[in-house]
């Protein structure tokens, strides 16, 4: 024979099959499933779950949304009493377009629009 013959050498077994279960080891294996089961559950849908956590992220957002909102409506008060209490200008300015008032030797035009013709309905 010759000396560069090589032996074919059967494929490597990379996983080698589970042996089956023995009897007593099903009901292990089947309680821990279903533990491993509930507790995904209660995690996903308990009082301190996954839902709830979205659901107080969400709220909190609203929540930061609003009070951001009411800061900014403080704000906007806070420059109009500041106004009220120093600008002349800004307090004539609120008297003549809330109260109708004119300085004397001052004229009001008042114009209002004009009202809509009635329409007449054929017979």
């Amino acid at each position: 024979m010759s000396s560069g013959s090589t032996k074919i050498r059967p494929p490597i077994k990379m996983m080698a099959y589970l042996p089956p279960l023995l009897r007593k080891h099903k009901g292990t294996l089947v309680t821990c499933v279903a533990v491993l089961v509930l507790f995904v559950i209660a995690a996903v849908y308990g009082d301190h779950g996954l839902i709830h956590l979205l659901r107080m992220q969400s709220e909190q957002r609203e929540l930061e949304h609003t009070a951001f909102d009411l800061q900014q409506q403080n704000e906007h008060l806070r420059e109009r009493i500041r106004r009220l209490r120093s600008d002349d200008h800004y307090i004539e300015k609120l008297a003549r377009e809330r109260l109708g008032l004119i300085r004397k030797g001052e004229i009001m035009y008042r114009v209002t629009a004009p009202k809509p013709a009635a329409s007449v309905r054929p017979k």
